[in-house]
């Protein structure tokens, strides 16, 4: 098969579940590309609507938040369309260009953006290849309602009812799980992992993550948690593609032994199984990356909107603490190391993610349709 992937530049859980799902296509002998949806538009729309996406992320989350919440209590007429999907309109005409001239036989996305354009060119062209839609929140997102793939893969199957809710097709809604790097599924030994990134073998890490953009005040929990924490722990702030929080952390680094600031980075894998805890926001990649590492976590809510109900899914089945504030997630992370308890009962309720989305999809594409397991009475 020839399959083609389309996602974009909108945060980078979008291309970490598209890089998985291709490295999983071309093991299994299939031709597969991958393309940026929105590079079909206008010359510079590709890099003015991701810089404009990250500076809402980064630098004004409120905003961010309130216009998430006014698309998510939008309701259209029946004729009506989206703004966004007016918005993506721009880009069918070439992307149409590109499918014919590609010849794929299925086309999959992690993005709800290249989903819209998809069921454009379906009304307008009648264009017949199956195409399949991979929700990548715990929630059905803005837009969602009005795409028509073949199937909708969602993270969990306890989610059907707010998707049915909003006039999805229950048979048409998989439960297969978000897919992610095979490795995060890999049992590391945790001294095994700490050698490999050259970390101390002895206390108790944190792991402090703010998603590949880099969000949050990670400087000011990560300097907080140092005061706070027992002497021989140690704290690793992954700070993601944000360069002025990696060089302020670096230069902190230089009088403070047990931090260690890293940039954007593929050894996330080992960064967990290296860990005791991890705080993190709230991103869907992020979240069932923890869940299938089965680290104990304390999510933070630096931007809201989606990752909003990312976090009220985790903390409704006692999979992460929730917190909103740094003075708050001190205490939850103080909280949750002094409990063996409840780090137990936290990874225990972990496993309920779907694990082997990657190749459940993947069956889905080869087959079209897929069986899924019976419930147990």
């Amino acid at each position: 098969m020839k399959v083609l992937i389309l996602t974009c530049n909108t945060g980078g859980g979008h291309n970490t579940a598209a890089a998985a799902l291709r490295r999983e296509l071309e093991s299994r002998g299939h031709t597969c590309a991958v393309a940026d949806a929105l590079s079909f538009g206008p010359k510079h729309f590709s890099e003015a609507i991701s810089h404009l996406h990250t500076i809402a992320y980064r630098y004004f989350p409120k905003i961010y938040g309130a216009g998430y919440r006014k698309k998510e209590e939008r309701v259209l007429g029946e004729d009506e369309t989206s703004f966004e999907y007016k918005m993506n309109a721009i880009c069918v005409p070439q992307l149409y260009r590109y499918l014919l001239s590609g010849g794929f036989d299925a086309i999959v996305t992690p993005h709800v953006f290249p989903a819209e354009m998809l069921t454009r060119l379906r009304r307008k062209y009648e264009y017949k290849k199956p195409f399949y839609f991979i929700a990548t929140d715990y929630t059905c997102s803005p837009c969602v309602d009005e795409i028509t793939p073949d199937y909708w893969v969602i993270p969990d199957e306890r989610l059907i009812p707010e998707f049915t809710a909003r006039g999805i097709p229950e048979d048409r809604l998989l439960p297969l799980g978000i897919p992610t790097n095979p490795a995060m599924a890999a049992h590391v030994d945790r001294n095994v992992a700490r050698r490999l990134l050259h970390l101390p073998q002895q206390g108790e890490m944190v792991l402090v993550m703010s998603g590949s953009i880099g969000c949050g005040p990670m400087t000011t929990l990560a300097l907080k948690l140092l005061r706070r924490l027992p002497k021989d722990s140690f704290v690793v702030v992954i700070c993601g593609k944000n360069k002025g929080d990696l060089k302020e952390l670096q230069r902190y680094a230089k009088f403070l032994e047990r931090l260690y600031p890293v940039g954007f980075t593929d050894r996330m894998d080992l960064y967990y199984s290296a860990a005791d805890l991890v705080v993190g926001k709230p991103g869907g990649l992020s979240c069932t990356e923890i869940a299938q590492k089965g680290v104990p976590a304390v999510l933070m809510l630096s931007v809201p909107g989606c990752e909003s109900r990312n976090l009220e899914f985790f903390t409704r089945y006692g999979m992460a603490l929730g917190t909103e504030s740094v003075r708050d997630t001190l205490s939850a992370v103080r909280r949750l190391l002094s409990s063996a308890a409840m780090r137990n009962r936290m990874m225990l309720a972990q496993r309920s993610i779907p694990r082997g989305a990657v190749a459940a999809i993947t069956d889905l594409i080869e087959k079209g349709t897929v069986s899924l397991p019976a419930k147990e009475e």
